[in-house]
This record gives C-alpha cells, structure tokens and sequence, in this order.
C-alpha cells in the first residue's frame, strides 16, 4: 500500500461515467481536492495499482462482482481500508453503494469527506 499521506497529496483512481447526478458532478467538482486522479476502465489494473502502492484511492460506483471481489480482497490483504460510500462493510452481494479503497481507516474518512461532500 501507499504510505497514507494528506488529501491534496492523494493519487486517485476515480471513475464518474456510473455515478448518478447530482453525485457525478459533485465529484467531479471536487477532484481537484487530490493530487491527481485517473481513470483507467479496468478494475483489476486498478487494485493491482493500489495494492502495489502505485496510488492511495480507489472510487467506484458500479459493483459488479466480477470487478471487485477479488481485487477488494487483494487490497484488504495488501493492508488498505474499503467500506461503501455510507461507511457500511463491502459485500460482493451489494451492487450499489459506492466503494471507496484507501490505505487506512483515516485515509478513507479524509478522502470520503474530500470528494463526496458538495463545496461550501
């Protein structure tokens, strides 16, 4: 895992195409809060990413299984954080609710606060 560091220093993997609105453009408004996000369209690439500490988040809205499951335990067992957006614990039965992978607890709270709440 990435070292945990401050938000404006995180590097995000963050997709908006399969948020709702108006959740798509609050994040969107808000990624300049990070110190860089991407998009790569390829969840396993992603975790492998996140796990190897190429980057500090991961921020998905769509929850296939096939996507996530075994990339969500490659993080978990790597030492990083997951839960959905709510902060409830991620199933792959849950095909919605957010997912939101960080290198540690503080981390996730730090960077949930930083793109999921509207400005002001």
């Amino acid at each position: 895992m990435a070292p945990a560091v401050p938000v404006k220093q995180m590097d995000a993997i963050v997709g908006v195409n399969f948020l709702p609105e108006p959740l798509r453009t609050i994040v969107a408004g808000n990624l300049s809060r990070l110190g860089g996000s991407a998009w790569l369209r390829c969840a396993a690439h992603e975790y492998r990413m996140a796990a190897s500490g190429h980057c500090h988040l991961l921020f998905y809205n769509k929850l296939m299984p096939w996507d996530h499951a075994a990339g969500w335990l490659l993080h978990r067992e790597a030492g990083g954080y997951s839960a959905h957006f709510d902060g409830s614990s991620y199933r792959p039965v849950n095909l919605t609710g957010g997912l939101l992978c960080a290198p540690d607890e503080a981390s996730w709270r730090a960077a949930r606060e930083a793109i999921l709440m509207p400005a002001g």
